[in-house]
């Protein structure tokens, strides 16, 4: 897999944003199989990938941070910048 991010604002500012622009699997295979049997394998496999099912479903996601031993709430700001 090969994967281009984007970043935009500073750290130190509090503006810092990253995402994935795109994610690009490539396989190379060699093999006397039938084109129809290597094609069925290539869809399974993409098929039960976790990391391209999580992309591609819009996973939600959850922050949960403790600290000192207790829950700490971190606000969010939105930004208008791309998430993903």
């Amino acid at each position: 897999m090969i994967a281009q991010y984007a970043r935009e604002g500073a750290i130190l500012a509090g503006t810092i944003r990253s995402w994935c622009e795109s994610i690009r699997t490539e396989l190379q295979l060699d093999s006397d199989e039938p084109r129809d049997r290597i094609a069925q394998l290539i869809r399974l496999a993409e098929a039960s990938c976790f990391t391209l099912g999580t992309v591609r479903s819009s996973t939600p996601t959850e922050l949960v941070v403790t600290v000192n031993g207790r829950p700490f709430e971190v606000p969010t700001v939105a930004t208008g910048l791309p998430m993903g």
